[in-house]
């Protein structure tokens, strides 16, 4: 299947259509006595691939405040998503993961493959059927701080540390900070990242970490892992859509689709993305059939 040429569309353009041959049918005649009707998914297209726009979501709630207690002392509380917050070493993740969501939209533009037959289609008309798209085709989530969170850190006795809230001893806590996100990054790499407090002298401060970089010392969201003398847990526990970068949402069938057509209703899940080279703003999704 080859990708499709950048096509940029005028507003306001409609494409001509060829209308139908109501004479040719769906019958394959076999025998004057004998006919036998095509299957539906013979008729339309096995695979589409649409031409999308991707563009971020900012989060709301920038005034989210956190606040650590280290050893029963009150540090200093601060603006999460402050530039000023995180500590030194992490400053390329901050601005560029601030975001809630990744929204594709239907750019009106696609391809399919039909009896091992490719076509071209131009808004919602595809050859014997019509194309049905949410607005947008699909929104990524990532998890982000919506509300003030306080994180209190206690040493215990034989120097076990208690961590509340969730109560648990010698445990880093992680929640969702934001997706990180810029225009062209790979698809792979627009992921969830992740934030835990840590003091500073008087004041609360932030570390973050890339699903990435956690996957690469064995922590696996949602399930958590060993890091160094402690565990590492996800709180609350992640959804797996959440999780996982765009190109493993959008590879694990979570944008839809589907095709109307006179015989009836066909289902799509997404199967593949592909950037367009020189073209940030625009990716191809690769849609099959839903068996």
């Amino acid at each position: 299947m080859r990708i499709l040429p950048y096509m940029p569309l005028s507003e306001g353009y409609e494409p001509g259509f060829v209308s139908l041959n109501q004479d040719e049918g769906v019958l394959e005649i076999s025998h004057p006595a004998a006919c036998q009707l095509q299957e539906d998914s013979k008729i339309v297209a096995d695979t589409l691939i649409l031409r999308c726009t991707i563009r971020p979501l900012p989060c709301h709630h920038r005034e989210t405040k956190v606040h650590l207690i280290s050893e029963n002392i009150p540090l200093e509380s601060t603006f999460l998503y402050d530039v000023n917050t995180v500590v030194p070493g992490f400053e390329r993740h901050i601005e560029n993961s601030q975001w809630q969501a990744i929204v594709v939209d239907y750019a009106g533009l696609g391809e399919g493959s039909c009896q091992n037959k490719p076509f071209t289609f131009y808004g919602k008309t595809l050859p014997l059927g019509h194309l049905e798209v949410k607005k947008p085709l699909y929104l990524k989530p990532f998890c982000t701080e919506v509300s003030p969170f306080q994180l209190r850190v206690t040493t215990m006795g034989q120097g076990q540390v208690l961590t509340s809230p969730p109560g648990l001893l010698n445990t880093r806590i992680l929640r969702g900070y934001g997706g990180y996100y810029h225009p062209g990054v790979p698809l792979a790499e627009i992921e969830q990242i992740y934030y835990s407090l840590t003091p500073d002298y008087d004041r609360t401060k932030v570390r973050l970490y890339p699903t990435s970089f956690l996957k690469s010392k064995g922590i696996s969201p949602p399930l958590g892992g060993w890091d160094f003398s402690q565990n590492v847990c996800f709180s609350p526990t992640p959804r797996e859509e959440e999780s996982l970068s765009f190109a493993g949402a959008i590879a694990a069938g979570y944008a839809h689709l589907s095709v109307h057509t006179e015989y009836g209703i066909l289902l799509y899940n997404s199967f593949l993305c592909e950037p367009l080279p020189g073209h940030p703003k625009f990716i191809n999704i690769h849609f099959k059939t839903v068996s």
